[in-house]
Parts: C-alpha cells; structure tokens; sequence
C-alpha cells in the first residue's frame, strides 16, 4: 500500500433512528426502569434523579453514538425567539389549568389509589425555600430535558422516518409518553401534554421550547401540589382562573403561529 494513500472516508451520520433502534431504546429504558423504581423506593428524590439521567438519557445519548446518528439532527437545539418562548410558557399555564381541573373531576369517578396519592404528596413535600428549589430540579428541570431528550428528540425522529408524516409522529410520540409512566389513572392527561410537546417541536424546529413546557408544565402541578385541599379546590374552580387559562392559550395560538415551521 503507499504511503500517500487517501484514509479511508468516514462513515456519514443518518439523521434519524431506524424502527428497531427505536424499538431497542425504548425496551431498554423500560428495562432500567426496573432497578430505577428501587432506587426510587429506597429514596424518592435521588432515585428519580438517576433514573432521569442514567435510564431515561443515558440511553440515548449512548445511541446516537453507537448508531452513527447526528446528535444535532436527533436533538435540535436551536435557540428559539422570545415570542415562541413565551408562546409555549403560556400554552402550558393554560393547559395545566384545564389539565388539573379535568383531573379534579375524573378524581370522582376513577380515583387515583391510594399508593400512587401518598408518592405523589411525599414527592411535593418540602421543607422551606432551599428544599423547594431542590425540589424543583429534580421534579421539573431534570426531568424535562431528560424526557425531552427521549421522546421528543430520539423517539420523534425515528417515528418522523417511519411515518413521513409530523401529524403521525406527534401523536405516536404522546401515545408512547403517556405509556412509559404507567400510570393508567393519568394517562389521558400525559397523552394531551405529549401531543402539546410534540407540536412545539415540530413547530419550532428545536427543543428547548418542549424542555420549557415540560419543566414549567411539572412546576406549576408541583405548586398547586403544595397547598391545601380547599386552596386547591378554590384555585382550579374559580371563574378568573378559568379565564385567565383560555386567555393564555389564545394568546399561545397567536404567538405560536409565527413560529419556524
């Protein structure tokens, strides 16, 4: 061979997962999700961090460099205008709202167990502005990006492929959020919130909008989480409440309408 001879190219990045990549993340975070709920039932908090980060991201991040996959393809991060920004926050205090008062009201006729109740109270339990914001991180930030970075980066990508249709992927994206949290007492709530995310993704071309949404979206369930019942009963029956969410989701539609498509 001579010595001048031209390396070898490299090998080019696909820009999205097959269907068995998919196929083989997605049973591989469900798997993990197995040690991942003991750690969580050995300490609430820092067994979902790790959960979030090793079992949720992790895998992902180690796809797209086992797959050959462009990182930048599968998870965009472009930098979104302020209006999109504000548009999606919006959307999501507005949705929230309707979301929790929907949730009220099937409360009544197909009521959360018990166990499922006393995880969720134990995880919005907090003592004093410091623990709060621990709290935070670790229900609302780390969550979304990593969840993001899953569904709506590597999951949607690979169903975009398959489908050729944005419409398609939204929605088989959702379906699939909404059934990795296994809670069937929420599930339609979930699969409203993956369709939401997904559309902002699609809409924007990044990321970083469905990361707001998301950890926003966790935020304010956190909040209403932390007061009292009849606080919380009075909060989400309350006409100016009502109002004000239909007002934010207006206001959400006109700013998101001028976003990258």
């Amino acid at each position: 061979m001579s010595l001048d001879a031209a390396p070898p190219p490299a090998r080019a990045l696909r820009l999205a997962p097959e269907r068995r990549e998919v196929a083989l993340i997605l049973g591989l975070v469900l798997l993990l999700n197995v040690p991942g709920g003991f750690l969580q039932l050995a300490n609430l908090r820092w067994g979902l961090l790790v959960t979030q980060v090793f079992f949720i991201a992790g895998p992902v991040l180690l796809a797209i460099r086992v797959f050959y996959l462009d990182g930048r393809a599968i998870l965009p991060l472009r930098r979104p205008r302020a209006a999109v920004c504000a548009g999606a926050a919006l959307g999501t205090a507005g949705l929230n709202h309707l979301l929790n008062y929907s949730v009220f009201w099937q409360d009544r006729f197909f009521p959360l167990p018990g166990i499922w109740r006393v995880l969720f109270e134990d995880l919005a339990t907090y003592h004093g502005p410091a623990d709060f914001l621990l709290l935070l991180l670790i229900v609302a930030v780390v969550p979304s990006v990593c969840e993001e970075i899953l569904f709506r980066g590597f999951v949607h990508a690979g169903f975009l492929r398959e489908f050729e249709s944005a419409p398609k992927a939204i929605v088989a994206g959702a379906f699939v959020f909404a059934g990795f949290h296994l809670n069937p007492w929420r599930f339609s709530v979930l699969l409203v919130i993956g369709l939401f995310l997904g559309f902002l993704v699609h809409r924007t071309g990044s990321l970083l909008p469905a990361i707001l949404a998301h950890a926003l979206n966790n935020a304010l369930s956190l909040g209403l989480a932390g007061l009292g019942e009849s606080a919380q009963r009075s909060l989400l029956h309350a006409p100016w409440a009502h109002a004000g969410a239909a007002a934010c989701l207006i206001a959400a539609v006109l700013l998101l309408r001028r976003a990258r498509v």
